[in-house]
């Protein structure tokens, strides 16, 4: 990931202990990270195959291309990708592994 961005253990957007930073090629999300896309291309995140419960990323998509969010593991409980548009955000909070992430 390329720019780092250290953000306050308060939480930012309430996700405590959060990193972040702009992506512009195919990444592997971490626990409470951030994610920004600013590429015109498609890029794929990846989100961890299991995280604490209430565990979240979340994602914006400021460039002209195409983020897909992969995993795994169920999203909304059936789907396994996710596509975020141009101006587009989403949360995504890992619920169990039964279950896996609720996309908000």
């Amino acid at each position: 990931m390329g720019l780092q961005i250290d953000l306050p253990s308060a939480g930012l957007l309430g996700v405590s202990g959060a990193t972040g930073g702009v992506i512009s090629s195919d990444t592997n999300a971490v626990q409470n990270g951030i994610y920004i896309l600013q590429f015109p291309g498609v890029v794929d995140l990846t989100l961890p195959a299991t995280m604490d419960a209430g565990g979240t990323v979340l994602v914006k998509n400021l460039g002209s291309g195409t983020l897909r969010v992969l995993s795994s593991t169920n999203i909304d409980d059936s789907s396994s990708v996710v596509v975020i548009s141009q101006n587009q955000s989403a949360r995504f909070v890992y619920v169990s592994a039964s279950f896996g992430y609720l996309k908000a």
